[in-house]
């Protein structure tokens, strides 16, 4: 049995990409985080302590957003996910980033992270 905490469509401000105009502005990006608990217990005892707070990883992920300033979506990527394991007992992490419109033909480009 495995259970998982998600948040998907999390949008979110940071300044980021290669060249220093892109850096000079605040980009949006979204955001699909998926953690699998190293709890394997069901979720049947209403209990905040056998899962994790969604809002505290949102907080996590803007945080690191306001805060920071990275070239590549990888080194961001990286952050969030080592901060979360850091803070949090959990089993596997998967975390995409997206950005869009960045080239002419694509709605999107990003990367996914999986530890």
């Amino acid at each position: 049995m495995s259970n998982y905490i998600f948040l998907h469509g999390l949008q979110i401000k940071t300044k980021i990409g290669v060249p220093d105009f892109e850096r000079e502005h605040y980009q949006n990006l979204h955001i699909d985080i998926d953690i699998e608990l190293k709890k394997h217990s069901p979720f049947d005892s209403d209990d905040i302590d056998e899962t994790l707070d969604y809002a505290q990883i949102e907080k996590i992920i803007v945080t690191i957003g306001d805060n920071h300033s990275y070239k590549l979506l990888e080194s961001l990527g990286e952050e969030i996910v080592s901060t979360i394991k850091r803070q949090f007992a959990i089993k596997a992490i998967e975390l995409k980033i997206a950005k869009n419109k960045i080239l002419p033909s694509t709605d999107f480009v990003g990367v996914i992270l999986k530890r």
